[in-house]
């Protein structure tokens, strides 16, 4: 088996469930679940968010190989702050991917506003990461549609796939843009069998969210019964491809 990468990891404090997350706690749960490599993002939090990017980057410089940044500025700064700050986290501190939350980030993917995300990530060659299920509407899946279609060489992660809820929704989106990946986080068993039936292996890739979910989504896969082969698709192979790791 390859070893395995979790693509969505947080460091720091959640504004909504209160959650602290450090590097220690990150360290200990990667070395207690075999986990080699995690792609760490901010939460959506209160912090000063320059603060957590640079700690990012200071942990993935500490342990090259171990850490990779993404970055998560506010979709509702002006433009060129946006795109300078961003560029500065793929630039300087060797981020691989920017992170659209409209829980909480308080916006809709089909705004205005978001176009300098999807228009930075095609300039800069990385993913779109975006938060979908919990806070609805602007969550829903279906509203990565029109994006996905509007900058078709631009890779778009769903993150939690919908959350549970609204997994069959997300599957609709990626059976609708080929550019659409999913991150199946939170979500039952036969959804996670449902979607790589739907969509095929090779665009799922594997996402703890929390340290304490780390080893549940690991044995989440490793329980619906699909060969090595494709394990080391989910764990490693995509998210090697996709983050150009």
């Amino acid at each position: 088996m390859l070893p395995i990468i979790d693509t969505h990891v947080h460091l720091g404090t959640s504004k909504f469930s209160g959650v602290t997350t450090t590097e220690t706690e990150l360290l200990e749960s990667m070395e207690s679940n075999g986990v080699a490599t995690s792609l760490v993002m901010p939460q959506p939090t209160l912090e000063n968010i320059d603060d957590v990017h640079e700690n990012i980057g200071r942990l993935a410089i500490e342990h090259p190989g171990k850490f990779y940044g993404i970055a998560s500025l506010d979709p509702w700064m002006k433009e060129e702050p946006y795109v300078l700050r961003l560029e500065k986290c793929v630039k300087e501190l060797g981020f691989i991917a920017v992170k659209l939350h409209p829980y909480g980030h308080n916006i809709s993917p089909l705004s205005d506003r978001c176009n300098k995300i999807y228009e930075s990530a095609r300039r800069l060659n990385i993913p779109v990461i975006v938060h979908t299920g919990l806070g609805t509407p602007s969550s829903l899946p279906s509203l990565l549609i029109e994006p996905a279609r509007n900058f078709p060489d631009v890779t778009f992660v769903l993150a939690h796939a919908g959350f549970a809820i609204y997994t069959d929704e997300a599957i609709v989106a990626a059976k609708t843009c080929d550019n659409i990946i999913l991150e199946p986080s939170w979500c039952p068993t036969y959804t996670v069998v449902k979607m790589i039936k739907a969509i095929g292996d090779h665009r799922m890739i594997m996402g703890s969210d929390h340290v304490t979910n780390l080893p549940v989504e690991i044995m989440k896969y490793r329980s619906i019964g699909i060969s090595d082969v494709q394990l080391d698709d989910i764990f490693h192979n995509n998210a090697k491809r996709i983050f150009k790791l």
